[in-house]
């Protein structure tokens, strides 16, 4: 089953890709509103559930790193730690974006916002050090890490900087400096393709671990996560950010990152699992 969704996602995904490499400038120009206040508010808060799975994800791995004996087991715990931070301090900055003091103050007072929160999630993991988890729990965990990890981390975050490719919103009048997705322009600064904000808008997915198989409310979070999953990119589109081929890629990237790592593992919620 998973290997087939794997096919249908790459061959949708090269399908949409052709047809976006001649129209996405055009479709930029038909449906961008720079003033739509839906797609505003995606942009302002569209990656909160993602990094919350991939936080709750970050601090269940560094629970079970904590009490397990594997190798490398404090270096293991040092970058989790420090992910989590990290995580903890950008989505304070994102929920706090529009009150200009709160944002502001973390600005000017990052390394003390960044010890707070450092020390915050060493005593909340002291805490429930000795929480027992179920196997669900810890797929969970090890699902949204490395999720994260090789399909944001790994693949994304380097081609947004390598491929430097200009944002709608940031293109001259004449749209002279607009390039198709298939063409990389180098370290530059820009850092349109390919979202973040659609993959993070999948960054959900782990949570279909959760969910026990062939029940209505599986399928009202399968429906809630592919809702979401495409409002979020469609949104970015629309207010200039990006375009339509730099949400397909960002969204296609993590589908595909989750159903490879999901296919080495194909541990499910069941009766046995509860």
């Amino acid at each position: 089953m998973t290997n087939k969704l794997i096919t249908n996602v790459i061959l949708i995904w090269s399908i949409l890709a052709g047809y976006f490499a001649f129209t996405d400038l055009q479709l930029s120009i038909w449906f961008v509103n720079t003033s739509s206040g839906w797609a505003k508010f995606l942009e302002d808060f569209g990656e909160v559930p993602g990094l919350l799975v991939l936080y709750s994800g970050t601090f269940i791995s560094m629970l079970h790193f904590l009490s397990s004996k594997i190798k490398f087991k404090f270096p293991l715990m040092l970058l989790l730690i420090l992910v989590a931070t990290f995580i903890s301090i950008y989505f304070i900055a994102i929920v706090f974006r529009n009150a200009i003091i709160v944002y502001s103050f973390i600005n000017n007072n990052l390394i003390f916002i960044s010890i707070l929160f450092l020390s915050l999630n060493l005593f909340a993991v002291y805490l429930l050090r000795n929480t027992r988890l179920s196997k669900l729990t810890l797929e969970y965990g090890k699902q949204s890490v490395l999720l994260g990890f090789w399909g944001y981390l790994v693949v994304i975050q380097p081609i947004k900087h390598i491929w430097g490719r200009i944002r709608f919103r940031d293109l001259d009048s004449f749209y002279s400096n607009f390039t198709p997705w298939f063409l990389p322009n180098g370290i530059n600064g820009n850092q349109s393709f390919p979202s973040g904000h659609a993959a993070m808008s999948w960054m959900i997915l782990p949570i279909l671990m959760l969910t026990p198989n062939n029940t209505l409310f599986r399928s009202i979070i399968i429906l809630f996560i592919i809702i979401w999953g495409l409002i979020v990119p469609v949104s970015r589109v629309v207010i200039g950010a990006h375009y339509a081929s730099d949400a397909l890629f960002g969204a296609c990237i993590i589908i595909l990152s989750y159903l490879i790592i999901k296919s080495k593992n194909q541990f499910e919620f069941n009766s046995e699992s509860k």
